[in-house]
């Protein structure tokens, strides 16, 4: 099981969701190998997920566990990732409603701040100019390129227009039960009602 702890529950500090220290101490309450990881370092995060799969396939590497797991047998195993939601939830998320303020360290102006300083995107950059296996031109240059291709299928899909409102119904169920057709049958009975406001959507 991988688990990417980014520090909130949708709107709620995971220091206040959970008694426990995040998530990993609940696999060894259900008898399970744990490993915790900075999910925002690049290869630690490959190293540590190469650990959980040896263990749950019964190939741990010696001294991977304490009291760990054991040659041969298969078990399941949870793996932490220690990260931070820099964003909202969603669009109709107002994260600054819930959000600590105060960095968790000094010399930094806020919470978000100090994690956007240790993005996994700008850690691993440094490592990879470090290396000398990337530079500043070519960074710029795939920026150039994807923003490009954003564009282009942003363009795209506005052309293609609005599906059929069913399909906001189809996409789960293969039956649908019973309070979801009520739920389709009244939303098109609200757009047949509502025409005026909703130009070009398909009912």
């Amino acid at each position: 099981f991988f688990c990417r702890n980014n520090g909130y529950a949708i709107s709620t500090n995971a220091k206040d969701q959970y008694v426990s220290d995040g998530v990993a101490p609940r696999g060894y309450a259900y008898g399970l190998p744990a490993l915790r990881v900075d999910g925002n370092d690049v290869l630690a995060v490959y190293a540590a997920t190469a650990a959980a799969r040896a263990i749950a396939s019964g190939t741990p590497a010696p001294g991977t566990l304490r009291g760990g797991a054991a040659r041969g047998v298969t078990r399941p195993a949870i793996l932490e990732a220690m990260t931070y939601r820099v964003g909202a939830h969603s669009t109709s998320d107002d994260d600054s409603k819930y959000r600590t303020e105060a960095s968790p360290d000094s010399g930094w102006d806020s919470e978000r701040s100090y994690w956007e300083a240790r993005s996994p995107i700008v850690r691993f950059g440094r490592f990879l100019h470090a290396k000398g296996w990337f530079s500043v031109g070519n960074e710029e240059d795939i920026r150039r390129t994807a923003r490009r291709e954003a564009i282009d299928a942003l363009n795209t899909a506005e052309r293609v227009g609005r599906p059929p409102s069913e399909f906001m119904f189809t996409d789960v169920w293969d039956q649908p039960p019973p309070a979801l057709r009520r739920q389709q049958h009244e939303l098109q009975q609200h757009l047949a009602r509502h025409a005026e406001h909703y130009p070009g959507f398909p009912s």
